[in-house]
């Protein structure tokens, strides 16, 4: 359970390091600043910030089954398959969809 927890606090850290970067390129790009390298950042956190959040919501789920005993090794494979999900469809949104050119466009 120790190491459930190790990984739920190591994770936070990257949610809110990645997701500040991720908020912040979008506000510097909306706004006009830095227009080159703010949509570059923008685009490029994107996927590391849905990782990060995967990775915090997924390691507090299963510290909090482990904490109550339930600590089941379907889980585990459960969690792997939807994180593998979520990487292949953001990969696939990035490489398919077409970019409008913002990322708030209202069409």
């Amino acid at each position: 359970m120790e190491l459930y927890d190790q990984l739920r606090k190591i994770s936070f850290v990257f949610f809110v390091g990645t997701g500040l970067v991720h908020f912040i390129a979008g506000l510097f790009y909306i706004n006009g600043y830095g227009l080159p390298m703010s949509g570059f950042v923008n685009r490029i956190s994107f996927i590391p910030f849905v990782l990060a959040t995967l990775m915090y919501g997924l390691s507090n789920l299963k510290y909090s089954l482990a904490k109550a005993g339930k600590d089941v090794k379907w889980h585990n494979y459960a969690f792997i398959a939807a994180g593998i999900v979520v990487f292949l469809g953001l990969l696939a949104i990035e490489l398919f969809v077409v970019d409008s050119g913002t990322p708030l466009a209202v069409s």
